[in-house]
């Protein structure tokens, strides 16, 4: 089976996702919310608080967890910008219109590729967090694509690697603490085993 013309296809798919999220689903609210949703920094001061509020009053296992999770999201962002530099797919605003823009490459969407990371972490680590963080790792993921930034292929391909790596990270993170559990137990158990001496009491 010819291997171009679905690929074709694919991209025609692909491009008309893109003009019916870019183009004929625009309404008003969303020409308000999803330029909002998809600027990271408009959490920054939100993310700060929470970060400082868990490294400061939250249990040791809840501060390993915020840490590993910024970790999780630093390999994300730095292994999709290498996948954009192998895949060196333009952007949809570059060859669709006729707007000003500087090439930069499109697949996968470091947005969606963080965000699904983030939400495949936090939700292994705290079930019910997925809840609230997968629709809003999908609404990050669509607010890219509504503000032409990405095509409907781009987040996606985002979504899964970053559901990978978050996978990954969760495993390693689960493992590397069960084995600090382990290493604990051991050393408590051969302090009891191995008392420290001292002057013998007589009653």
């Amino acid at each position: 089976m010819p291997v171009m013309p679905w690929l074709e296809r694919l991209r025609e798919w692909d491009e008309a996702g893109f003009r019916l999220i870019n183009g004929s689903l625009r309404n008003q609210i969303f020409d308000l919310l999803m330029p909002f949703v998809s600027n990271k920094w408009n959490f920054a001061i939100p993310v700060a608080v929470l970060l400082i509020y868990v490294l400061i009053f939250r249990p040791k296992r809840d501060r390993i967890i915020v840490v590993s999770a910024i970790a999780v999201i630093l390999l994300t962002d730095g292994t999709s910008h290498i996948l954009k530099d192998l895949f060196q797919r333009t952007r949809p605003f570059h060859p669709l219109r006729d707007a000003t823009h500087l090439v930069s490459f499109s697949f996968p969407s470091n947005h969606a590729s963080n965000m699904f990371a983030l939400a495949t972490f936090l939700s292994y680590n705290y079930s019910r967090s997925g809840l609230l963080c997968f629709p809003l790792a999908a609404l990050v993921g669509y607010s890219r694509i509504y503000v032409g930034s990405h095509y409907p292929f781009d987040v996606l391909g985002g979504a899964f690697w970053g559901v990978l790596i978050g996978l990954l990270g969760a495993a390693a993170v689960q493992r590397l603490m069960r084995s600090a559990r382990v290493q604990h137990a051991r050393r408590s158990r051969g302090k009891k085993d191995h008392p420290s001496c001292g002057p013998e009491t007589f009653q």
